[in-house]
């Protein structure tokens, strides 16, 4: 068995603990008051150790944020692999999931929510300025169900799926900033458009 060099375990420890320090305190006070020495000294390292390892403020929180969007993506590939061949089951829990995680982390739902001003500068986030990694987001998820409803449903038009698919990721979304039921409920609501869209059976 390999065994992990000390300066590479080393730095693998001092990335995540370092992520989880930023983490909670960009939700404690936000990303405007949010400072590196923070998290330098509630993680017991010196700043000038911080400052290398992430190249800058900036270079933490978009270390930050790519942590969450593969966490969720990981989830979200794991709902859709349980329902294997089940449009209806894969659909309404996948939507659960991303309504479920978003109540749990404020920084996942900031990403999934961001949005700009007629001035183009991001406004409604309460952290970072994400409207690419956003951006980014919707479509990463937005493809992976493409991808699984095409190869258990091959029958389907892909111009239909796509559409399907954009009007789910949306309207999940649009849930989260104004929630109108549980996640139970709006997953089985949300599921149930893309369903009766594409002729699927629930």
């Amino acid at each position: 068995m390999t065994i992990e060099p000390l300066r590479v375990s080393f730095r693998r420890h001092l990335r995540e603990e370092a992520l989880k320090a930023a983490y909670d305190l960009v939700v404690e006070g936000g990303w405007d008051q949010f400072r590196m020495a923070e998290v330098a000294a509630r993680i017991g390292v010196s700043r000038p150790m911080l400052y290398k390892e992430f190249g800058d403020k900036q270079g933490l929180g978009d270390a930050l944020v790519v942590r969450e969007a593969e966490r969720f993506m990981r989830g979200i590939q794991a709902v859709l692999d349980a329902h294997s061949g089940q449009a209806g089951a894969a659909i309404t829990e996948a939507v659960r999931y991303a309504l479920d995680e978003a109540a749990s982390s404020p920084l996942l739902k900031a990403v999934l929510t961001a949005s700009r001003n007629d001035r183009d500068v991001p406004v409604g986030t309460g952290v970072l300025p994400l409207l690419s990694t956003s951006t980014s987001l919707h479509d990463f998820v937005s493809e992976q169900i493409e991808a699984w409803l095409l190869e258990h449903f091959p029958e389907l038009d892909r111009a239909d799926v796509v559409d399907a698919v954009d009007a789910t990721v949306r309207l999940t979304v649009s849930h989260l900033v104004l929630p109108a039921a549980d996640s139970v409920e709006t997953g089985r609501r949300i599921s149930m458009v893309a369903l009766r869209y594409l002729a699927l059976d629930p």
